[in-house]
């Protein structure tokens, strides 16, 4: 866009055009890399290796623990479940895609410490501890 300028002459005033100088540049050279929305700093591996389950492992809770899973993918995996005391449809839904998930991508996966509650539900369900690799998996 251009300033107008205002010049008098023996005419009267004329305006003139004054081109602007190109904005620079706000925008940072991230060398291609792109930021996921609300993503955290990378952790270390010594935390990527253990996921401690919540106490209430409902509906609720289950996107969250799937993205939790979902971040940790690629890397061996414990799941300790020794904390559950309620868990819900859903997250045994989660916990038995993370064990496929593993198992296919060739990686270490364990659910150790299973409570009572999540034992319970799995029977419950008619499902079995070895669908959920509640004894580990090493390729």
């Amino acid at each position: 866009m251009a300033r107008a300028k205002a010049k008098a002459g023996a005419n009267g005033p004329r305006t003139k055009s004054v081109p602007r100088k190109p904005a620079k540049s706000r925008r940072k050279d991230d060398g291609g890399a792109q930021l996921m929305e609300g993503a955290a700093e990378m952790p270390s591996p010594v935390e990527d290796a253990k996921l401690v389950l919540p106490d209430s492992c409902d509906s609720s809770s289950a996107a969250s623990i799937k993205d939790l899973l979902v971040a940790r993918r690629g890397a061996p995996l414990v799941v300790d479940a020794g904390q559950v005391n309620r868990v819900g449809v859903q997250t045994l839904q989660v916990l038995m895609a993370a064990a496929n998930t593993w198992r296919n991508d060739g990686q270490s996966y364990a659910v150790t410490n299973p409570s009572a509650a999540l034992l319970d539900t799995i029977a419950l369900v008619g499902l079995s501890g070895d669908q959920f690799l509640l004894e580990g998996f090493s390729p």
